[in-house]
Order: C-alpha cells, then structure tokens, then sequence
C-alpha cells in the first residue's frame, strides 16, 4: 500500500508559471535588455501574453497599495518593457479587467490616454481590444452617449461581419441611454438598419444586414463585458469592489481573449 502511495505521488507533477517572476527580477534591476532576451526565447508560447498580463497585474497590485516615488517605481518600467511587444494594447486591457477602478488612475498615470490606446487599437484592427478601451473612457468619464468613438468602432464591427461585437455595442448603448433614441440613431449611421422599422422587438436577431432592438428591461443594461455601465458610479466611489474582477467576469464573456489565472 505504501510503496503504490508512493508511485502515485512520483508521478504526479504541477507546473507553475515562472516568467513574470523572472521577468520582474530582470526590471527591478534596471535590466530591461536581459528581460527582453528572456521574454524572446517564451514568446511562441500561447500562454506568454497571459505571463505579460500576470506581470503587470502584479506590479501594478502593488503600488496601489505602497504608492512609491516616481524614481522607485517598478511600473513605468514594466509598461515601458511591454510595449516591446504586439500584445501590449490587450495585456493592458485584460489587466484592467481584473483590477478595481482605483487602481486604474495609478496604471494610466504612466500611460497615453485611453483615447489614444483606443485609436491605436481600431488602426491595427484589434477591435475586441477597442471595445475595452472604451469601456474604460465610460469609466473615465470621457466618453459621452453620442461618442463617436462608439459609431466608429460599431461600423468597423459591421463592416467585418463581426456580428458579437455589434451586439455588444448595441447593448452598451442601452446602458448609456436606456430610451433607446441614441441606439437608433447609431443604428442607423451605420446603416445596420432602416429608420422606418419596427422599434420594438423582443431581443437581438439578424435579418439579412439588419440589427433589431431590444426591449429595455432590467437585463438589457449590461454594458460592454457584461458590465452595467449605469453601475460606473458606485464601482468608481468603492475601494473594494472590482467592474473586473475574476469572479464577475463570465467565461463566456466576448471581450474576454486570454486565458485566466
């Protein structure tokens, strides 16, 4: 009994995740050209954006929490040390996704504005990416219910045939302005349906091109990620409630590109 205890447990085997520990020790050092000859050697692993992302959540959990002297500060050196990379936008997105809102403010202090990450986004077509960004303008309160950024990135989603992501917007517009008119009126410029359809169904559907409505319930409130942008208010006011944190996110949420701690 003993010795099959034993030969069950020699073959049992758990792997960790050591790159951002290593990657950290590198940047804490100043040695950004040795972390960067590091991250080349993992960067064909499908899960090294899931390392990058563990790296600044990490640094960035941190100091919130210490809040060091710009010259101590280990986050501008991360962030400067991610942007080596294509995955930079959406490892910037996902670590929001799994912060609360307070540490937002320390994390984009050390970045260009949200509205510049956006446009970044949409040039390079990254539009799952986009969406998150603009969720984070909403947050910021830099993004209005007539934005146009939202038309923009609803157009490009329309263009592409990306049919998820239209619906995502459709319902973030709800969210914004639960009347209906400012969904309509983005409908429209977009040409994702005409101005003399009916304008009250009972969920999302697809008839050839065309985007029909909701009805405004209580559940057609959920912004983009599945989070009720009505809510904005209380979660920015909290210290201790997350928009992103890994219990409230649905796995099948659409926004939602990496893999999960």
């Amino acid at each position: 009994m003993l010795n099959f205890a034993c030969k069950n447990l020699a073959n049992t085997s758990q792997t960790h995740l050591f790159i951002p520990q290593v990657l950290r020790f590198h940047l804490s050092r100043f040695d950004s050209s040795a972390a960067l000859h590091l991250a080349h050697q993992y960067q064909n692993l499908e899960y090294f954006a899931h390392s990058l992302e563990i790296l600044l959540h990490n640094v960035l959990d941190e100091e919130v929490d210490t809040s060091p002297t710009p010259e101590s500060a280990l986050l501008p050196g991360v962030l400067s040390f991610l942007s080596s990379f294509p995955q930079y936008l959406d490892v910037v997105v996902q670590c929001t996704r799994k912060t609360e809102v307070r540490s937002w403010r320390t994390l984009f202090a050390y970045l260009p504005p949200p509205q510049e990450l956006f446009e970044e986004s949409l040039q390079r077509g990254s539009l799952k990416t986009a969406g998150g960004y603009l969720l984070i303008l909403h947050t910021f309160e830099e993004l209005s219910s007539s934005s146009e950024q939202l038309v923009r990135l609803l157009s490009r989603a329309k263009d592409e045939g990306d049919w998820e992501l239209c619906k995502e917007l459709a319902r973030f517009l709800m969210a914004l302005d639960e009347t209906g008119v400012t969904l309509m009126e983005a409908l429209e410029m977009v040409d994702l349906r005409s101005p003399k359809e009916e304008r009250e169904n009972s969920s999302f559907m697809f008839e050839g091109s065309r985007l029909k409505v909701p009805n405004q319930t209580k559940n057609n409130t959920l912004g983009i990620n599945g989070i009720d942008a009505s809510d904005r208010d209380d979660r920015s006011s909290s210290g201790s409630r997350s928009p992103i944190s890994p219990g409230s996110i649905d796995p099948a949420d659409y926004f939602s590109s990496g893999p999960r701690e």
